[in-house]
């Protein structure tokens, strides 16, 4: 079952982006929908065969801008915490 459940802005290269967060199953998947011509980007966070996380894109393909967006999407994540 997918669940949208938070909704919030962020901002990449100087361009406003919307971020939806969803949940299907036990993982964490963020819908990025960028203001400007950008396809949206859909990522999650992975763990490598040494159990080290890491941000990636769904379909992979666009691995570096996944993990660019997914530090922001974090330090967005981690504001809200404190």
């Amino acid at each position: 079952m997918i669940e949208e459940e938070v909704c919030f802005q962020i901002e990449y290269k100087e361009c406003p982006a919307s971020v939806t967060e969803h949940s299907i199953k036990d993982s964490r998947v963020f819908h990025i929908e960028f203001s400007d011509s950008r396809k949206p980007l859909t990522i999650t966070v992975g763990q490598d065969r040494k159990e080290v996380k890491f941000w990636t894109s769904i379909p992979e393909g666009r691995q570096q801008e996944a993990e660019e967006v997914g530090k922001l999407i974090a330090i967005h994540i981690r504001s809200k915490k404190n």
